[in-house]
């Protein structure tokens, strides 16, 4: 099988070698909208929000910056694999990466089995483009069939440096307090009574109609973007991108039911929120913020206390935090995974090029912690 690295058609087909499937790459926005059908198709039983057809199209739509580069295997009329990617200027050369990469989120890709997969992957090193994943949990098959791909030019599986924490719940009628530590349960009850000294306290834990949605968005990064976020001007406030983002998908999502938005409020003021999604039968973290006027009382710690509770009550799995493990998620004796980044060079100059670039970054950042 050989790919053009510069295809001209928008819509490209191939015979993949040895194989009746089908490869095709796709630049077009409307090519991905009608894979809607048969991407929710395949991607609804995989336990993972972030490949499901809401969040990539909103993406897309939002976010794209580079060409919108739409891999495909197909076979039998069905869609069996998909990478939703974008080539992207790096440095001095181009590569391909996930289209939600300004999300910092764990990525994966999408593929009904381990074969077609590979086969993804194949097609993927057929653009003779750099090719990187981000955050890819260590278990997940996407590491496996990765490494079992042949051919020219480098693969790399290195730690990304983060961890997934992960807080299983053991059923509806169990007791989250009993994952608490006895000190941890104490700092628990010792905030919300400093809490209850600012004023009256109440959580709101909901899942949102499309409706009044947006209100309730406008508070929560309101609160998200204040303190900290606020001067360092990273909130979704001040980020127009990523705040178009969330908004069109939150709609998306809460028209399946799939949306959980938590406020903490204290009197009239609202001290922490949340945004969850619901997916595999697990919550999922995905924004959160406090009003540092109550960071004496920790009301964004709370907040996740009553949210887990509502979501074992609710006969959920677990909850994962995303973003990186961090000590506070030990109150409910997470769980942690590690992740690692797939990095494909290709023989080629734009390759090389991509290669002595991170090995310099690499070598410098070792540099710079030894010394």
């Amino acid at each position: 099988m050989y790919v053009s690295r510069q295809w001209q058609d928008e819509n490209l087909s191939l015979n993949l070698d040895g194989t009746t499937a089908t490869v095709q790459v796709s630049s077009a926005l409307v090519h991905l909208e009608a894979l809607e059908e048969q991407w929710h198709a395949l991607a609804h039983a995989i336990p993972w929000p972030m490949v499901q057809f809401e969040w990539i199209i909103s993406a897309a739509r939002t976010l794209r910056c580079g060409r919108l580069c739409i891999v495909t295997v197909q076979e039998a009329g069905a869609l069996q694999a998909i990478a939703p990617l974008v080539l992207r200027r790096y440095r001095l050369t181009h590569q391909l990466e996930c289209l939600d990469y300004e999300l910092w989120e764990p990525q994966r890709l999408v593929a009904r089995d381990g074969q077609y997969l590979q086969l993804l992957f194949m097609a993927i090193q057929k653009l003779r483009y750099p090719f990187i994943l981000r955050g890819v949990p260590a278990e997940c098959q996407e590491v496996q069939h990765f490494e079992s791909v042949s051919g020219p030019g480098l693969r790399l599986v290195t730690a990304s440096g983060s961890q997934d924490s992960f807080v299983p719940f053991d059923g509806p009628d169990s007791d989250l307090e009993k994952r608490v530590s006895p000190s941890r349960r104490s700092t628990l009850r010792r905030k919300r009574r400093l809490a209850e000294k600012h004023g009256p306290v109440q959580f709101v834990i909901l899942r949102p109609r499309p409706g009044n949605l947006p209100e309730l968005l406008d508070e929560l990064f309101r609160v998200e973007s204040s303190g900290w976020k606020g001067r360092a001007g990273t909130g979704l406030q001040y980020d127009p991108q990523r705040a178009s983002f969330f908004r069109m998908y939150c709609d998306r999502i809460a028209r399946a039911g799939c949306l959980r938005l938590g406020f903490m409020k204290i009197g009239e003021v609202t001290a922490a929120v949340r945004l969850d999604v619901l997916w595999g039968n697990k919550s999922w973290e995905l924004k959160i913020g406090y009003d540092e006027h109550f960071a004496d009382c920790s009301p964004g710690l709370l907040l996740c206390h009553e949210a887990l509770k509502h979501g074992q009550a609710e006969g959920l799995l677990g909850h994962h935090f995303l973003g990186s493990a961090e000590p506070w998620h030990d109150t409910w004796t997470a769980e942690t995974t590690e992740r690692v980044t797939l990095r494909y060079y290709p023989a080629t100059v734009d390759g090389g090029a991509s290669l002595l670039w991170d090995g310099g970054l690499k070598l410098g950042r070792s540099l710079v912690r030894r010394f």
